[in-house]
């Protein structure tokens, strides 16, 4: 669901391969209404064939109010120029996360990765002290697994913001990285 609506740069994140890797569900949640409940379900004409009123239900579909908020942010994040700024931001996240971790890869930092605004730093140890210190220097990081940190930024998020963030990661790297060795 995260990769979706946006996130990759892309509407939909398999549009980055061969028409042939299309998948035969999306599901789809909170981007959809920007944090207001929702759920949804988009299928290929294979499993549409199959399926039949009632066979698939949700919590939160149906509603009125989420369905027009739905609809409105649909509206937004399909639109090319909207997509564009996400492509232009993810590509300056990841020229930033490249130079300023540059001196860290190898020993602290094992790589960066992502597409879009959807973007990991593999570390070499736990970085819990990282997302520790990066939210006392105002920067709120989220760990995932056990040695990665997912950088999720707001679709709409400027660049300037995203030089911020990754300054601060590096600063943190800097502090930490005698203890990663």
């Amino acid at each position: 669901i995260q990769c979706g609506l946006g996130r990759s740069g892309k509407l939909w994140a398999h549009q980055a391969y061969p028409e042939d890797c299309s998948p035969d569900i999306v599901t789809m949640a909170k981007p959809l209404a920007n944090g207001i409940p929702i759920g949804a379900i988009m299928v290929s004409d294979k499993v549409a064939k199959v399926m039949n009123v009632g066979d698939h239900g949700t919590t939160f579909g149906g509603n009125p109010l989420a369905c027009r908020v739905g609809c409105t942010v649909f509206g937004q994040i399909k639109a090319p120029e909207f997509l564009s700024s996400v492509n232009a931001a993810g590509k300056a996240l990841d020229q930033e996360l490249k130079q300023v971790l540059a001196p860290y890869i190898g020993s602290a930092v094992v790589e960066t990765r992502g597409t879009g605004l959807l973007r990991g730093i593999q570390f070499a140890s736990d970085p819990s002290k990282l997302i520790d210190l990066a939210r006392a220097n105002g920067l709120l990081l989220v760990a995932a697994g056990k040695n990665t940190v997912r950088l999720v930024p707001p679709l709409n998020t400027s660049v300037s913001d995203l030089k911020k963030g990754a300054a601060i990661i590096a600063h943190c790297v800097k502090k930490l990285a005698p203890e990663w060795k």
